[in-house]
């Protein structure tokens, strides 16, 4: 009997309506924490496409804003207009192969890994996909971001020539599935 194998990529961004994704975000470029919520909504897939929308609601010092963004997956990328630490870009290429690279002018992009290890207040998590950037080429700074198979981005770390950041993910839910009898 012939044996038929089917390789499942590990999906490191699912996008999946009611996930939500919660995280402390620390800057430079303000003294307190930042609770950021990112809630998928309104997915819509079409074969190896699939587009959502994410809203995200920022509170600091007790206020809140709340915005909406696009989020964009096929076959060979996954691109955010906007996310959790406040600017859009292609997340990674696919499939996730270590050692691709990408340029978004002026910044470099690497899969490093896709066989780390992180833990975060939400967890520990294995086989994470691991991309370090280098921003204007290496020469105005770098950052490492993480991507936890089945839950997606977890952890990021920037170090820019005027700021620098942190976003871990602190927790997440996700969505109730409906049983049909």
């Amino acid at each position: 009997m012939d044996t038929i194998r089917i390789r499942q990529e590990p999906d490191y961004f699912p996008l999946l309506s009611g996930l939500k994704l919660t995280y402390n975000h620390t800057s430079t470029e303000f003294e307190v924490v930042e609770l950021v919520e990112v809630v998928f909504q309104d997915v819509r897939a079409f074969r190896t496409d699939c587009v959502a929308k994410a809203v995200v609601t920022r509170t600091r010092m007790g206020q809140s804003k709340t915005e909406t963004y696009g989020v964009k997956k096929s076959a060979k990328e996954v691109f955010t207009e906007n996310g959790p630490i406040g600017w859009g870009r292609k997340e990674f290429i696919l499939p996730a192969v270590p050692g691709k690279e990408w340029i978004e002018e002026p910044d470099k992009h690497v899969i490093a890994s896709i066989d780390e290890r992180i833990e975060t207040p939400a967890g520990i998590y294995m086989k994470c996909l691991r991309i370090n950037s280098y921003l204007g080429g290496g020469d105005a700074g770098s950052a490492i971001r993480y991507y936890a198979p089945g839950v997606g981005y977890i952890y990021e770390e920037y170090s820019g020539e005027d700021e620098g950041a942190r976003i871990v993910l602190t927790g997440f839910e996700m969505p109730k599935i409906a049983r049909l009898y």
